[in-house]
């Protein structure tokens, strides 16, 4: 979205939230306004003349569009999946005395978040390097650590989707069963029929 705007008028321009607002689930809202301020002081630095400023302005802006835009989709693309999609893991347990398992958010978002577990550090490791490695803004963007990004982000996408309440792919091959809607699939359904199996 701050892709459209126009970040500058003459000789003022826009930084921070004011431009290119953030979720707040990853502490990027400051961060950004930092780099921008950075980065508008070394383009100003130079500038001798104030005929100049309007073009070191636009440099600015240049060097500060791609990034904040991909920060920008970062953070609605956590706040999307890793608020909405995600839960406190599925569990089940053994009590003894009891004959069969007991299940606690045995649901689709708890399962998804289970099966998740052990990519979500690396995906954690990759974010964060994206968001604090590049802050000097030396160039556009890290196209590695985007791709990364994408690619297990995208990964993470595919398999929430159903629990965001987006059909994607889930749907598509009759995974929309798992997200509460009639079908063979019906977490809750099984884990009753279990339950009350297993006190007979």
């Amino acid at each position: 979205p701050s892709m459209r705007k126009q970040w500058t008028s003459g000789n003022v321009a826009l930084l921070g939230d004011s431009i290119h607002a953030q979720m707040p689930n990853l502490g990027q809202g400051a961060c950004q306004a930092i780099e921008d301020a950075f980065v508008i002081a070394q383009e100003l630095e130079g500038a001798k003349y104030r005929s100049e400023v309007r073009k070191k302005l636009d440099r600015y802006v240049q060097r500060r569009l791609i990034r904040s835009a991909a920060v920008q989709g970062l953070s609605r693309f956590a706040s999307d999946i890793i608020i909405r999609g995600f839960d406190t893991p599925t569990k089940i347990t053994w009590e003894e005395g009891k004959l069969g398992p007991r299940f606690e958010n045995f649901n689709y978002a708890g399962i998804v978040t289970r099966i998740l577990q052990p990519i979500l550090p690396l995906f954690f490791t990759v974010q964060f390097n994206f968001l604090y490695d590049g802050w000097k803004n030396e160039v556009g963007i890290d196209v590695t650590a985007a791709l990364a990004v994408l690619a297990i982000g995208g990964s993470m996408l595919v398999l929430s989707a159903g629990a965001v309440g987006e059909a994607g792919l889930a749907a598509s091959i009759g995974a929309d069963a798992f997200i509460g809607a009639e079908g063979a699939f019906d977490f809750e359904a099984i884990s009753t029929a279990l339950r009350e199996f297993v006190d007979l």
